[in-house]
């Protein structure tokens, strides 16, 4: 069986959505449906052989599997096949023998590569005379003895760069769920998983705040394995005295977390490789509570167009900012909107809310954001405005993984970061359908990272390290149940003003009731919270609040603001000249909510100790975009040790709730501004 009629029934095996078309995958491998349907035919003979009933095709063109399908035999089988069923294409081939030749410490020879692909040797003949002319564009040199085969001579690192480059043309990622992929992986005998060391790397990544832009995370991903692999791991042990940089550093770390002794050498073959790739300059250290703001002043533009708080929705920050921290779970998929899922959204409105709000995110990051990022977005904004809907049912799930209760509750605390649902147990395949009836309960669908049934749920098949397109499918699934069966839920302090406003018709009356409902909620918000500070009043010092009574320019006021972090030694002068200097590069996406401004910047720009204080403006402060003026201007210091979202969350607050900005503006002493603040999150 070829390629592509091994990669079609994959594609079918995998498929859980609407069947695919002949037309469809014809235009998807740009070939003749009359091309396609033999395909088809290959395939159902290499069903035949199992034995499986043959994929049909309907009047329509749709590929239909029979009810006794097995999914699950069949890729079995699939990844069973020896040279004889599945038919090497010439690239496939060519890459084959290059791996063996760059590996081999022994002569190899063409009768060898005959044998283990199944053609003739003439056919290998062929093949070397286009593999000397792709060796030309490196330096290894190509010895041919009649007497005992072939080998190949060349420098460690460009042995590494071709192996690099012959990997990266058969896409090995952490699935590795093609034919091809798992015949090279098997027959190299890899040592360390492509999938460890791209999950060790990514730990570093986050730790560190690094974003990679485009593939380049995967390209330096791709460079260690091959090095972990297929490097020489003799000499030296890196020097750890020199200067690293964080690309160093990532390298040290992952081989570590892998127990990999890393050699100078290596090191020094590593830099050379992303110096000469020119990969660094794709690499942004950012700060997490900068990235942070600047996505919310993205959702505060969306959101003002379409007279919606998104800036509020927790959730949706925190997922944006994830998968911009984790460029590479974009991917080069398509992302589709959904087309009529809910009424009351208008996806090309959004379109064109966040393609023209874009730039806000770009200038940040330096790079634009691709097609398929900005329909994510939609996709997770609209999620956002159906989790704040009036009435609005939560949603539960069960998690299904292999045995392994390690996976599913690393899956289940992913889902936690971007969904509100309740999770009813993390299940194994064995016992996942006699303990959802032990349950006794009804759930709303199943996640699972293997194929599985149910007549009673849904279910979604997913990664076990969440991926785009399985957040969109998760995402699409959550927009369907909201419409087919929104429930109710406790209605929230602003649902209750709506309520009143509408059915009282005395508006005198409705705006009296409206106030002494938020009367109420806030006391008793305050007596629920008089046990113990929140996150502003564990931060905010008395003395690191003060006041200016004159007009004063924005650059003065965040030099004021940090003044006294400074003179107590929580930061250096050079931290609030880059909190300035972000201003004037990012523009004013320190303004976090009405009225309130958060001066910050990056970590490693000379902060000592974690720190906020304040500065109250009477006559305001007028930054560059902002119309309105700043009142309230917080200057935070962070050694990002510990997570302070929740400190911004309560600073935005502030600027939210109606006429307090005012309010504390009108105080003069330091403690009434304190507790007011305090007080009035």
């Amino acid at each position: 069986m070829r390629k592509r009629s091994t990669e079609i029934i994959q594609k079918i095996i995998k498929n859980n959505d609407a069947p695919f078309t002949v037309r469809e995958l014809a235009a998807e491998y740009e070939v003749s449906q009359k091309t396609l349907r033999k395909d088809i035919q290959e395939i159902n003979q290499f069903l035949h052989t199992i034995p499986m009933p043959p994929i049909s095709i309907t009047e329509k063109g749709e590929l239909i599997k029979d009810s006794i399908f097995d999914d699950a035999a069949v890729e079995r089988h699939l990844y069973d096949m020896d040279s004889y069923i599945y038919r090497f294409s010439t690239e496939e081939r060519q890459i084959y023998i290059m791996m063996v030749l760059m590996t081999s410490d022994s002569y190899v020879t063409m009768q060898m590569f005959a044998r283990e692909l199944n053609v003739s040797r003439v056919t290998i003949v062929n093949d070397m005379d286009m593999i000397k002319e792709v060796f030309k564009e490196f330096d290894p040199v190509l010895i041919m003895d009649p007497g005992k085969g072939m080998f190949v001579q060349c420098e460690e690192n460009s042995k590494i760069e071709i192996l690099t480059k012959l990997y990266q043309k058969i896409a090995i990622s952490v699935e590795n769920d093609g034919y091809f992929q798992r015949v090279i992986l098997k027959r190299m005998g890899i040592q360390y998983n492509f999938s460890d060391v791209f999950s060790y790397a990514q730990e570093y990544v986050q730790a560190a705040n690094l974003i990679f832009i485009e593939d380049v995370f995967y390209e330096i991903v791709l460079y260690m394995f091959v090095v972990f692999n297929f490097g020489r791991k003799e000499g030296r042990a890196a020097k750890r005295e020199i200067e690293l940089n964080e690309v160093d550093h990532l390298f040290l770390y992952t081989g570590y977390r892998m127990d990999i002794f890393i050699t100078e050498t290596m090191q020094k073959n590593f830099r050379q490789y992303i110096k000469e790739h020119g990969l660094r300059s794709y690499i942004k250290n950012v700060d997490e509570i900068e990235l942070y703001k600047v996505i919310m002043k993205f959702v505060q533009k969306i959101g003002q167009r379409i007279q919606f708080q998104l800036e509020e929705d927790g959730k949706l920050i925190d997922a944006l900012l994830m998968h911009i921290r984790n460029m590479k779970d974009w991917g080069s998929y398509e992302v589709e909107l959904p087309t009529e899922y809910d009424s009351f959204i208008d996806y090309g409105f959004l379109e064109d809310l966040v393609e023209e709000n874009a730039y806000i995110l770009e200038q940040f990051l330096t790079y634009p954001l691709s097609k398929n990022m900005k329909k994510s977005m939609v996709i997770h904004i609209c999620v956002a405005l159906i989790r704040s809907r009036r009435y609005f049912r939560r949603l539960s799930a069960a998690i299904v993984c292999p045995g392994s209760m390690a996976t599913g509750k690393y899956l289940e605390a992913q889902l936690k970061n971007y969904f509100d649902f309740r999770i009813v147990g993390v299940l194994s395949v064995n016992e996942v359908y006699t303990k959802l009836e032990d349950l006794g309960e009804s759930i709303d669908f199943v996640i699972s990272t293997v194929p599985i049934e149910f007549e009673k749920y849904p279910v979604i098949q997913v990664h076990p390290f969440l991926k785009m397109d399985d957040m969109n499918k998760i995402q699409s699934m959550v927009f369907q149940k909201q419409k087919d069966n929104p429930g109710k839920s406790d209605p929230q302090l602003s649902i209750l003003k709506r309520m009143i406003q509408d059915t009282v018709e005395d508006h005198e009356l409705a705006g009296l009731l409206c106030k002494k409902v938020e009367q109420v909620t806030k006391e008793y918000q305050n007596q629920s919270s008089s046990l113990g500070k929140n996150e502003i009043g564990k931060l905010l010092k008395l003395e690191f609040i003060q006041m200016e009574a004159e007009e004063i320019t924005w650059q003065a006021a965040i030099r004021k603001a940090a003044r006294p972090l400074e003179q107590d030694g929580y930061i250096e002068h050079r931290y609030t000249e880059k909190a300035i200097q972000h201003v004037k590069e990012y523009g004013d996406y320190i303004v976090v909510s009405e009225g309130v401004a958060l001066a910050h910047a990056n970590k490693d720009c000379g902060v000592i100790k974690d720190g906020l204080s304040l500065l109250v403006a009477k006559k305001g402060i007028q930054f560059t975009e902002t119309k309105g003026k700043v009142y309230l201007l917080f200057c935070f210091a962070s050694r990002g040790e510990q997570s302070y979202f929740h400190l911004l969350r309560e600073i935005i607050q502030i600027g939210n709730q109606e006429d307090l900005v005012q309010q504390i503006c009108q105080l003069n002493q330091k403690e009434e501004i304190y507790n007011r603040v305090i007080g009035g999150i």
